[in-house]
C-alpha cells in the first residue's frame, strides 16, 4: 500500500528535514503545521510585525495560513478537509486559541473534527501562535465521518468541535476534560471544600472523566475501553503521575493501550481548573478481531501498559522515554564528576528511538514508516540534539516530526525528553 511524503522542506542549515504530511494506506498524517515559510523562519507575510492593528488578529491569519497550506497538501496526498477525522493544537498562550477556532470553523465549513488544544511553554518558533496536526482518510479508503456524542456531551460552543467521530472503524474522542454541563469541574471531580483528604484530586478527576466523558463518547460511537489504540495524557502535575496511573489502569482492568503522558504547566486546558485532559483513538466493535496487540520487551513508564497496537496499517506506540527499572537509563545521567564527556539528552532519544525500533520490528514494520514523531522538551534547546540521534538515512529522507517545550520537569530528575510515535505497518 501506498507509503509517501509531501512538502519536503529543509530548516536551519539544510540538515534538519521536516516532511509535513505523509501519506500512508488509507490515512493522511500532517505534523507540525506552523505559518513558517520552507526554511522553517515564520512567514512575514502572515505575521505582517508592521501593521499591528491589522485585522483579522494575527492568530487567525496564521491559523488561515496553516489550514490553506493543509487544504492543497491534504489534495495531493488523495485526501481533503471533508475527510479530517483528528486535530491536535499547541498553543504557547491562551489567547491564540480563540482566534484560531475562528479560521478553524472557516476552514473546515462548521464540521470540525474531534480535536485537543493544550497550552505549552514554547514551540519551533518564538514568533509563532500555534502548532498544529491533523489526521485525515484518503479519498480512495471510501470513509465517510460519522459524528456521534453530540447529545451525550458537551462542546464548548466557540470551539465547535465533534466530541467523538467514526471514520471507516476507527473511533476517534476529541480531548475530554473532567467537567460537567456547566463546562467547570464536577463536583464529584473535585474534593470536597473545606476538606483536606477525602479523596486524591488526580483521582476523582480522573475516575470522573473516564466514567462520565470517555466511555459515553465510545458507547456513542460503538466501541468500548477495551478498544482504545492509543490515549494520550495531559497532566498539569508530573507529581500525579502515580495517582493517575493507579486510576488509569484500574479503568481498563491492568491491561492498560498505549498511552503517552505528557506534563504540562497549570493551567493548561480549556477549563481553569483542569488538571488533566485526554483523547482517544479506538476501533469499532464491528472490527475488534483486527486489533492487534504488540507486546515485546521494551521498558516503559509502567509495566502493566502494552508498548502498541496495530489497526487499519496504523502503528499507535505507547509514549516513549529513557527509562529503566523505574528511573533513567544508566546512559542519559551526566557523571557528577565527569559531565562534559556525554550528552544526556542525545542519549535519552537515542535509548527511546532504540525502543522504538525494537517496537516497530515486532510490528512488522521499521522507522523509515514512522507517520508523526513528536518531541516533548523540558527546554527546546534541547531540540536539535534529540533530533540528531535519529539515524542519518532518516534523518536525509525527513522526518514527519514537530517539538513542544511543555514542562521544567518529565516525571524524573534530569528527564529531557518524551516522544510520542506513530507508525505505519504495510
Amino acid at each position: 500500500m501506498t507509503f509517501q511524503r509531501y512538502g519536503v522542506r529543509r530548516y536551519g542549515n539544510g540538515d534538519i528535514i521536516h516532511v509535513p504530511f505523509v501519506r500512508a494506506g488509507n490515512w493522511v498524517f500532517g505534523t507540525g503545521l506552523r505559518a513558517v515559510l520552507p526554511n522553517g523562519l515564520a512567514d512575514p507575510a502572515v505575521l505582517r510585525a508592521d501593521h499591528p492593528l491589522g485585522r483579522p488578529p494575527q492568530a487567525q491569519r496564521e491559523a488561515q495560513a496553516i489550514f490553506d497550506a493543509m487544504r492543497l497538501h491534504l489534495q495531493e496526498a488523495g485526501s481533503g478537509m471533508d475527510r479530517v477525522a483528528r486535530l491536535d493544537q499547541y498553543y504557547p498562550d491562551a489567547s491564540h486559541v480563540d482566534p484560531y477556532h475562528v479560521a478553524r470553523k472557516q476552514a473546515l465549513a462548521g464540521q470540525v473534527a474531534p480535536s485537543t488544544s493544550v497550552i505549552v511553554d514554547g514551540l519551533l518558533n518564538l514568533d509563532v501562535s500555534m502548532d498544529v496536526q491533523v489526521m485525515a482518510a484518503t479519498a480512495a479508503s471510501g470513509y465517510a465521518a460519522q459524528v456521534a456524542g453530540t447529545g451525550q456531551l458537551n462542546v464548548p460552543r466557540t470551539s465547535g468541535y465533534a466530541p467523538c467521530l467514526r471514520m471507516g472503524d476507527m473511533i476517534f474522542v476529541a480531548g475530554q476534560l473532567a467537567r460537567d454541563g456547566s463546562g467547570n469541574i464536577a463536583a464529584e471531580a473535585r474534593v470536597p471544600d473545606g476538606q483536606m483528604w477525602n479523596g486524591t484530586r488526580i483521582k476523582l478527576e480522573t475516575d470522573y472523566l473516564v466514567g462520565k466523558r470517555l466511555v459515553p463518547a465510545l458507547e456513542a460511537s460503538g466501541s468500548r475501553l477495551d478498544l482504545v489504540l492509543k490515549a494520550q495524557v495531559y497532566l498539569s502535575h508530573d507529581e500525579d503521575l502515580a495517582a493517575f496511573w493507579q486510576s488509569w489502569s484500574r479503568a481498563f482492568d491492568g491491561r492498560v493501550p498505549p498511552t503517552t503522558v505528557v506534563p504540562v504547566r497549570h493551567p493548561a486546558f480549556g477549563t481553569r481548573d483542569a488538571t488533566i485532559e485526554i483523547n482517544l483513538v479506538a476501533a469499532h466493535a464491528s472490527a475488534a478481531g483486527r486489533v492487534r496487540d504488540i507486546d515485546c520487551d521494551v521498558s516503559l513508564i509502567a509495566p502493566d501498559m502494552l508498548p502498541a497496537r496495530v489497526f487499519d496499517g496504523v502503528l499507535f506506540v505507547a509514549g516513549l522515554m529513557a527509562v529503566e527499572d523505574g528511573g533513567l537509563c544508566p546512559g542519559a545521567r551526566p557523571q557528577p564528576g565527569a559531565p562534559y564527556y556525554g550528552d544526556p539528552v542525545h542519549a535519552q532519544a537515542a535509548d527511546i528511538l532504540e525502543k522504538a525500533q525494537v517496537i516497530f520490528a515486532a510490528a512488522g514494520t521499521d522507522l523509515g514508516r514512522v507517520v508523526r514523531a513528536l518531541h516533548f522538551h523540558t527546554d527546546l534547546k534541547d531540540f536539535r540534539r534529540s533530533y540528531m540521534a535519529w539515524d542519518p538515512s532518516l534523518r536525509r529522507a525527513g522526518l514527519p516530526f514537530s517539538a513542544m517545550q511543555v514542562a521544567d520537569r518529565l516525571f524524573l530528575p534530569g528527564a529531557a525528553v518524551i516522544m510520542d510515535l506513530w507508525g505505519y505497518v504495510p
